[in-house]
C-alpha cells in the first residue's frame, strides 16, 4: 500500500501481511526458536522453586510476574526482528535477534501502556467486585467456585442483579469491550511507527487512523483469525499427545517443553499481525510527519 493513499484496502492489507510470512518464514525460524526457549526460562525456574505453602499466594503472584519478564523480553525482541526486516529490510545475524535501541524503545512502549492500563483495569475490577461480585457469594471460596462454572455464574448473576441489573451489567461489559477494541485499533501501528521513526511514537499516531478505524479493525481481525485457529489446533492436538506422557514426576518439564513449542508456533503465525502494523504505518503516515 502506498504512503498516504487514504482508505485502507482491507483484503489487500491482509494478503500483504500473510504474503510476507510466506516469503520470509524460513529466516525467522532460528529467532522464533530462541525466543520460545527464552520465554519459558522464568516459568521453568518458578516450577523448580515453587512452594507448597498454601499461604504463599502473594509471593506466587509476584513470582508469576517475575516469570513473565523473560517472555516479555523475548516477545519484544522477536517483534523488533520482524519490524526491522519489514520496514528497513535489515536482519541481524543468523537469528535476527538483538537488544539495542529498537528493543529499548519497544520496552518503553510496553511500560507506558502498563502505566495506563493497569490502574484503569484495577479500578474496573474494584468497581465490578464491589457492585456485582460481592452479591454473588459470601466468601472467596464460593466466588472462585462460581468462576469455574459458567452456567452457575450466569444463574447467580441473573439472580443477584435481577432483569434490569443483568441488562445494565451486559451493556457495561459490551461498552468496555468496544472501548478496548477502539483503543487497541487506533494504537495498533505504535510499534511499527516507533521502529520506523527511530523514536518512541505513541499518541502521535492516533490521528492517522481517522476515517479508517473500521477498515483497520476488520483487517486486524481477518489477519489474526487464521493464526488463532492454528494456535488452537496446536494446543488441542498437543495436549492430546502430551497428556499420556506427563506423570507427577515430569509434569513440570513436559509442560515447559510443550509451552515452548506452542510459543514457537504462535510467534511464527503471529508475524502477519506484526507486519500489518507496518502496513498501516506505511499507508497512513502523513508525508510531512516529524516525530517529536
Amino acid at each position: 500500500m502506498d504512503q498516504g493513499s487514504g482508505k485502507l484496502p482491507i483484503i489487500a492489507c491482509v494478503r500483504e501481511a500473510w504474503l510476507f510470512l510466506r516469503d520470509h518464514w524460513r529466516i525467522f525460524i532460528p529467532g522464533a526458536i530462541v525466543a520460545a526457549l527464552v520465554s519459558q526460562v522464568g516459568f521453568a525456574l518458578m516450577g523448580t522453586s515453587s512452594s507448597g505453602d498454601p499461604g504463599a499466594g502473594l509471593t506466587n503472584v509476584f513470582g508469576y510476574m517475575a516469570a513473565m519478564l523473560p517472555a516479555l523480553l523475548a516477545s519484544v525482541m522477536f517483534t523488533a526482528t520482524v519490524l526491522r526486516k519489514c520496514i528497513r529490510n535489515v536482519f541481524l545475524g543468523p537469528a535476527g535477534l538483538g537488544f539495542g535501541a529498537d528493543e529499548l524503545r519497544l520496552l518503553a512502549i510496553v511500560a507506558a501502556f502498563a502505566c495506563m492500563l493497569i490502574p484503569l483495569g484495577t479500578l474496573v475490577v474494584v468497581i465490578v467486585t464491589a457492585t456485582v461480585f460481592s452479591r454473588l457469594a459470601e466468601s472467596e471460596g464460593e466466588l472462585a467456585a462460581l468462576m469455574q462454572d459458567q452456567e452457575a455464574m450466569s444463574e447467580a448473576l441473573a439472580s443477584a442483579l435481577g432483569p434490569a441489573g443483568s441488562i445494565a451489567f451486559s451493556l457495561l461489559m459490551l461498552l468496555l469491550f468496544v472501548a478496548a477494541i477502539y483503543f487497541f485499533t487506533r494504537l495498533f501501528m505504535v510499534n511499527a511507527a516507533t521502529l520506523g521513526e527511530r523514536r518512541v511514537v505513541m499518541f502521535q499516531t492516533w490521528s492517522w487512523s481517522r476515517g479508517n478505524i473500521l477498515n483497520m479493525a476488520a483487517a486486524v481481525l481477518l489477519t489474526w483469525l487464521p493464526a488463532y485457529l492454528i494456535d488452537s489446533l496446536v494446543l488441542e492436538f498437543g495436549f492430546a499427545i502430551i497428556r499420556p506422557l506427563a506423570t507427577e514426576a515430569n509434569a513440570g518439564i513436559v509442560m515447559v517443553g510443550f509451552n515452548a513449542v506452542v510459543t514457537f508456533v504462535a510467534l511464527l503465525v503471529g508475524i502477519p499481525s506484526i507486519v500489518l502494523g507496518a502496513i498501516f504505518y506505511r499507508g497512513l503516515r502523513p508525508a510531512d510527519f516529524v516525530a517529536k
